[in-house]
């Protein structure tokens, strides 16, 4: 399978980065070709601009470092995004790649009839490791409301089908319970 991974984190040693090489090992186990789209090391610029606009709904040019991305998108069959939560949100750099990226005419188009999901049959893992406490994110229906925003808002809305994966309390957590998450990870692509 081909496989691309989207990591967003700005340190490179950082628990998020862990599990980028926990997806990156087992999916070479199991034989998948593997690309790495680290956004923070390749400096993604994550400021949608006029041009990125102009391509999308009034007949310019893709700009060539979003066309990049999108091929890469493209040529995978699928794709696991690695992420931490700041402020119950995805980090500013994630939501940039997603605002240029998954384009209108790219990702989706909006039509007569309504939106046409244009990468249907691709497949996703989201996996979300956080500084809350689980309890907390469950008890408010915080991973309801995340849940519902990528699954159904940003993913499922271009046709990606995805399982969405939440680690808690990361960094009070003991690191017996954050190689529990290593495992979990791996046993994701098994």
């Amino acid at each position: 399978m081909k496989h691309l991974i989207v990591f967003s984190h700005l340190n490179p040693e950082s628990f998020t980065k862990a599990i980028v090489n926990e997806v990156i090992s087992a999916s070479e186990e199991r034989g998948d070709e593997v690309k790495v789209t680290d956004l923070y090391s390749e400096n993604f610029d994550p400021v949608l601009k006029f041009p990125d606009i102009q391509g999308m709904f009034m007949g310019g040019e893709t700009p060539s470092d979003v066309k990049r991305y999108q091929d890469d998108i493209s040529w995978a069959e699928h794709i696991t995004f690695v992420f931490p939560l700041w402020w119950g949100q995805m980090p500013a750099m994630l939501k940039g790649y997603i605002d240029r990226v998954f384009a209108s005419g790219f990702a989706f188009k909006y039509t007569e009839t309504g939106v046409d999901a244009m990468l249907t049959g691709k497949t996703s893992n989201v996996i979300i490791p956080h500084g809350s406490p689980t309890e907390y994110y469950e008890g408010s229906d915080m991973y309801k409301s995340l849940t519902r925003i990528f699954d159904g808002g940003v993913f499922g809305f271009c046709g990606i089908k995805s399982e969405i994966t939440y680690f808690g309390a990361v960094p009070t957590t003991s690191d017996e319970v954050r190689k529990k998450y290593l495992l979990e990870t791996k046993n994701l692509f098994k």
